[in-house]
């Protein structure tokens, strides 16, 4: 759905008015010819209420379109902890009680902050700059439906519930705001591959909805790799993860390639490599998940699904000055006699002998030979004139979930990734649009943890306990990927470096429900990337 704006009061198009912000009685100004009324209406509730600040509530107002006000506060803005999040938080409240009401047709008022008189004002204001894109993103996240509502609701006739979300107040803001929002709005496609259930987002499954949702994406070249012999010769340690899988056509392997140059090289700053997770199932393989640990596992591509997402984001964008390439790995990790196991020796793609400890540290294996091509495309004639900055994202490690806490995303950079400051910007823009991230380090303990310990191996793919009963669960996995891919020859010290940068989301990918059903799929960090890269203008 779209979000239009408009200044027209004829309210007989709508069925109430929505206001999200930190003072709602005076939003109501807006409307001259009402104000006094919506003003007396809300300061009543204000009065009687002594929740009335914190909680969203339907006020009625006789005059307002459908009778209806729905308020939806903020809360305070300037405290210590306070962020942008609280008016896409306001955002997701407010429509969740339109939902309730049974309101289809909100006309809705965002409220600007206004810091004026207080404490550090012009610090405070700065961190709100983009207050009106996260609200809208935060609309937009609420009337989100899962692909297979969807579908199930169009077989059976059934509309969605909002018919229409009309932002008053459009001004060269708002085009603007609006204009960017539609781009991220892909969030939806992503979350639809992140969410979407094991076998309706079977690998074939993801690479043909991929295929079809970038048919309005011109500038981003799709290339699909589904030949097993292809996969087995130039990604090993992929093919292994998959092996398994094998016995089940819906279940085969695929890479999914997304291509985009920009139009202008001459103005290319920097050459973008992703490559996701796609794990489309995780049993955790030979050392199977148990106690319950493997329900959620339909989540596990949610890396790749954030991917893609991004390279739709930018092809709609068209930024002039970067290079995007993204390869999605969609594999099922199964279960059964032809399963990768621990003890065995793979080779990867750069020829690194990888000993593997623990099957289900799959996601690495997937990643590490998509790594070590991206890293042969930035070394060739040519990307090598332009900086490029390769990045793995996934859902890898439940220690990443406990070192930064649900909602957060975390990286870690190498030496050139530092240099270029690839997770500061990162950070800065997940702060300005409402989708955090935390910094994390890459030590040189990392390194030791997985080095040989014979002459049989060149690396040490894991060991064998939860990366949450292991000291630097989520750092020493980069590692990993660092040395099976050969990027680990590309640091600071090396005549060619390379920027490299592992992405783990597996704290911000999904927030938890109540209750027996599965996780929701937030899409995350897909709003930070895209305003890194191609931030409103």
């Amino acid at each position: 759905m779209k979000i239009s704006s408009t200044n027209e009061t004829n309210f007989s198009n709508y069925d109430a008015l929505v206001i999200i912000g930190s003072k709602p009685v005076e939003s109501a100004n807006l409307f001259t010819s009402f104000a006094s009324e919506f003003q007396a209406d809300i300061a009543l509730h204000y009065e009687l209420i002594a929740s009335a600040s914190s909680e969203t509530v339907v006020v009625i107002s006789k005059n307002a379109p459908g009778k209806r006000i729905v308020i939806a506060p903020t809360g305070p803005l300037n405290r210590d902890t306070d962020d942008v999040r609280r008016f896409g938080d306001a955002a997701v409240s407010a429509l969740e009680k339109c939902k309730s009401a049974g309101i289809k047709k909100p006309l809705i008022v965002v409220q600007q902050p206004d810091f004026k008189g207080i404490y550090a004002a012009d610090f405070i204001a700065s961190q709100y700059e983009n207050y009106l894109a996260v609200t809208l993103l935060g609309l937009l996240y609420a009337v989100y439906e899962p692909i297979q509502v969807r579908e199930h609701f169009a077989a059976i006739g059934k509309e969605m519930h909002f018919e229409s979300l009309t932002l008053f107040g459009k001004n060269e803001l708002s085009d603007k705001v609006l204009s960017w929002i539609h781009a991220p709005e892909v969030f939806i496609f992503n979350i639809d591959i992140g969410g979407g259930d094991p076998e309706r987002m079977a690998p074939l499954k993801c690479a043909a909805y991929i295929q079809e949702a970038f048919k309005d994406v011109p500038n981003v070249k799709v290339t699909i790799i589904r030949e097993h012999e292809t996969l087995k010769k130039e990604f090993p340690l992929l093919h292994a993860v998959a092996r398994c899988s094998l016995a089940i056509p819906d279940h085969y392997p695929v890479v999914v390639r997304l291509e985009y140059k920009s139009k202008v090289q001459e103005n290319v700053k920097e050459n973008v490599f992703l490559v996701g997770k796609g794990v489309t199932y995780d049993t955790g393989g030979a050392d199977i998940k148990s106690d319950g640990h493997m329900r959620g596992m339909s989540r596990d591509k949610c890396g790749a699904a954030v991917a893609a997402g991004f390279l739709k984001t930018i092809g709609l964008l068209s930024p002039t000055d970067i290079n995007v390439t993204a390869d999605l790995g969609f594999v099922r990790n199964s279960s059964g006699a032809g399963n990768y196991v621990s003890d065995e020796v793979i080779k990867s793609r750069a020829g690194v002998r990888c000993l593997i400890g623990n099957t289900d540290a799959e996601g690495r294996m997937v990643m590490a030979d998509l790594v070590c091509l991206a890293k042969e495309r930035a070394l060739s004639e040519e990307y090598k004139r332009i900086p490029s900055r390769i990045m793995t994202i996934a859902t890898l490690t439940g220690h990443a979930y406990f070192a930064v806490g649900e909602g957060y995303t975390l990286s870690l950079d190498n030496g050139p990734a530092r240099l270029g400051k690839v997770t500061k910007r990162f950070t800065i823009a997940g702060e300005q649009f409402g989708d955090p991230w935390e910094e994390s380090t890459l030590r040189r303990e990392d390194f030791s943890f997985i080095a040989p310990g014979s002459s049989s191996e060149d690396v040490c793919q894991a060991n064998s306990k939860p990366s949450t009963e292991t000291p630097r669960g989520h750092q020493f996995p980069a590692a990993f990927i660092s040395v099976a891919s050969g990027i680990d020859k590309h640091g600071l010290d090396s005549k060619d470096p390379i920027s490299y940068t592992h992405i783990d989301i597996a704290a911000s990918a999904e927030l938890s429900n109540s209750g027996l059903s599965l996780p929701t799929v937030t899409g995350q960090p897909l709003i930070a990337l895209s305003a890194t890269y191609a931030p409103p203008k």
